[in-house]
């Protein structure tokens, strides 16, 4: 195997990784930030098809919640992330309750 054609399937390989990542992550909705009654924040993840992993759809909400307090130079502190849903039979949706420090 020459170096060439390495390289050549490394870039191949992580083009395909980048691509599926893109792939999940619009199968992602999140929904925008809402105040509570108790003074928390929450927003709503959901998977929009059934084979999208918990830990995804949770990821993407932690990941929208972080840059949210991000923006107004705080810091997040996640209170309760509460799920919903049977992965592969129905849509995925998780609730994240956190606040901005």
């Amino acid at each position: 195997m020459t170096v060439r054609s390495f390289f050549w399937g490394v870039a191949v390989k992580r083009s395909a990784f980048l691509a599926s990542v893109g792939v999940l992550s619009a199968c992602t909705a999140v929904s925008p930030i809402d105040s509570r009654q108790d003074g928390h924040l929450t927003l709503m993840s959901r998977a929009r098809w059934g084979l999208t992993s918990w830990n995804h759809v949770r990821t993407v909400g932690v990941r929208h919640a972080a840059a949210y307090c991000k923006d107004q130079n705080r810091q997040l502190h996640v209170v309760a992330v509460h799920t919903a849903g049977v992965w592969g039979v129905t849509d995925q949706t998780i609730e994240v309750v956190f606040d901005c420090y």
